[in-house]
């Protein structure tokens, strides 16, 4: 570089002075670090945002996965409960009035209404409450007498409804299911009957979908009174506005807050029709997969800045080393030197400059032998047309064109998907036909196989090997290709690892037999039960496997067999038996 340094604006005259090639250099790696911080800010953001939605939604899966589950509860309590209220001795005590009058009723009394919890897994107690204010409980570990209840009268109407209450006994709630007792013919209130909720039923139910041991379940009834708590982050302001805020909401709450100054996932339902609420607190945690995520983008972002940079550098030393050398021989020509340009350059526009350029200088000593005063005018001129070619904009266009080009890059690779979806749909809607020759389902899976390692990388080795015997036979459309796509996609992406995929087609004796083989994570137990059990589920689990056993059977029947068995490899078996798939040339004809 030149620098130009004085007394006065000595810096000011260095950055000027500074060749054209490092300016753009500078200005470029400024705006590329610029890009990068940016992108990686908003790149950690989004991603704890998405974490937080993706922790957020399971935890609200796991509360209607409770809810649905404290449903069958209850509702097993309370049909229980209308069956001891259906029955009719206790229908006979209750008319009464005195269900403890006579020792004998009574004891008869407790053994009928033990004969009807002893079925139920969901009740540890049962009471009645007789119009005298009478309670007699019986229960798994002891029955017992009290006079006077009063606690309950509200409920003695013979339209009330069932109520989920809370009793609090030694410290602890316990859900209890209270109906007005009413006689079945005339419909006259003779009482009340409660059926208390297990709380180690409910307790087992909640540990089945909660794994954390920091969490903490409460559910409230729709009092708000606390039904259940396990856990012991509860503040009880932060519960009562969550229960407001899901009283006015759509049924659903999710949000942060801090506990004890840890973040936590709050998270609610409410059951409209049952009148509870369940709430849920989770600790916040941040996984090793986050900062694993976050260290190799760091570390991805700076070794891609630092090529970008060095890629920035290059180009703009392509660009203007020309440019640098052209002006430096119109420098020389300010101090009578008269000289050509011999560097070398990979643009057309600046070879094309440079000849003329050289051409100009050699008209220019041609004609400085001529006349001293035409050379002075055709000095004048040339300096003139230097400065119209130097212009900025022509520095611009020219990379804007070069961005053009890089942009551009990608399209071997966007011609070869098209070519591999062309083939793939091609084959697939093979002229309306419903059965394919062995081969071509053979081919299909070759081209899925490649549009899956266009999209994925080379991410698995697909191998075939077809018996040549059974290329001309006749199976249903698209039956090789789905069993393809299910080793795939629940086998090899799932591991995350390279993978290997194996379609095998062979005769043994009368029948072909299609294997399938992959080394992924194998096909789950309950799959296979589903499959095997011929059950139609609403989850998209394996229904390109589970539709093709069904097509098979249905088509082929007894003619049809399938084994799927899990090891190192995982494999699908399919057996047809030959005489009754027919071949090619036979079909077509």
């Amino acid at each position: 570089m030149q620098l130009s340094i004085t007394k006065n604006g000595e810096d000011l005259k260095i950055m000027l002075n500074l060749k054209l090639s490092l300016k753009i250099s500078f200005l470029l790696s400024i705006i590329i670090f610029f890009s990068i911080f940016a992108y990686l800010m908003i790149y950690i953001r989004h991603y704890q945002q998405y974490e937080i939605e993706t922790v957020g939604q399971e935890n609200i899966a796991t509360l209607h996965s409770i809810d649905t589950s404290l449903i069958t509860v209850f509702e097993n309590a309370d049909n229980y409960s209308k069956l001891i209220l259906a029955d009719s001795v206790v229908q006979d005590q209750m008319k009464s009035g005195n269900i403890v009058s006579d020792f004998n009723k009574q004891q008869v009394l407790i053994s009928r209404i033990y004969s009807v919890m002893q079925f139920s897994e969901s009740i540890d107690t049962a009471w009645l409450i007789d119009r005298n204010g009478q309670k007699l409980t019986v229960g798994e570990h002891a029955d017992s007498y009290s006079e006077n209840t009063t606690e309950y009268d509200w409920l003695k109407d013979k339209y009330g409804r069932v109520q989920l209450l809370t009793e609090k006994r030694e410290g602890q709630n316990y859900s209890v299911l209270v109906r007005p007792f009413n006689d079945l013919n005339t419909f006259e209130s003779r009482g009340v009957i409660g059926v208390q909720i297990d709380n180690q039923k409910i307790k087992s139910l909640i540990s089945e979908s909660v794994i954390s041991e920091k969490d903490g379940i409460i559910i409230l009834n729709e009092n708000n009174d606390v039904i259940f708590k396990e856990g012991d982050l509860s503040p009880a302001d932060s519960i009562m506005q969550t229960a407001s805020e899901l009283e006015t909401s759509d049924g659903e709450l999710l949000r942060l807050e801090n506990i004890d100054e840890k973040p936590f996932f709050l998270s609610g339902i409410i059951n409209y029709e049952k009148g509870w609420k369940i709430i849920r607190y989770s600790p916040v945690i941040k996984t090793d997969s986050f900062q694993k995520i976050l260290q190799f983008n760091i570390i991805l972002i700076i070794a891609l800045g630092i090529l970008i940079i060095g890629i920035s550098v290059t180009i703009a030393n392509i660009l203007t080393r020309p440019v640098q050398a052209l002006l430096d021989r119109m420098k020389n020509v300010e101090h009578g030197e008269l000289t050509k340009i011999s560097e070398r350059t990979y643009l057309s526009e600046f070879r094309v400059l440079f000849d003329g350029y050289n051409k100009m200088v050699d008209e220019i000593k041609r004609l400085i032998q001529e006349a001293v005063l035409r050379q002075k005018r055709i000095r004048i001129v040339e300096m003139n047309e230097m400065q119209e070619l130097m212009k900025p904009h022509f520095l611009y266009n020219t990379l804007e064109t070069l961005e053009a080009l890089i942009l551009t890059e990608n399209m071997r690779d966007s011609a070869k998907l098209v070519e591999a979806l062309g083939d793939f749909y091609r084959k697939s809607v093979s002229g309306g036909r419903e059965f394919l020759s062995i081969s071509e389902e053979i081919q299909i899976a070759r081209d899925y196989a490649d549009i899956l390692k266009i999209r994925f990388g080379e991410t698995f080795k697909f191998d075939v090997r077809l018996d040549e015997a059974c290329a001309k036979y006749n199976i249903p459309k698209l039956t090789i290709q789905p069993l393809v796509e299910n080793s795939f996609q629940h086998g090899i992406r799932q591991r995350k690892q390279y993978g290997y995929i194996q379609v095998c087609v062979e005769k043994i004796q009368d029948k072909i037999h299609i294997c399938v083989r992959d080394n992924g994570k194998g096909i789950p137990k309950e799959v296979m039960d589903e499959i095997s059990s011929c059950k139609t589920y609403s989850e998209k689990r394996s229904l390109g496997l589970r539709g093709t056993i069904q097509r098979l059977s249905l088509l082929y029947e007894d003619a049809f067999s399938y084994e799927i068995l899990n090891s190192d490899m995982s494999e699908i078996h399919i057996y047809l038996e030959s005489d009754v798939l027919g071949e090619y040339e036979l079909w077509k004809n």
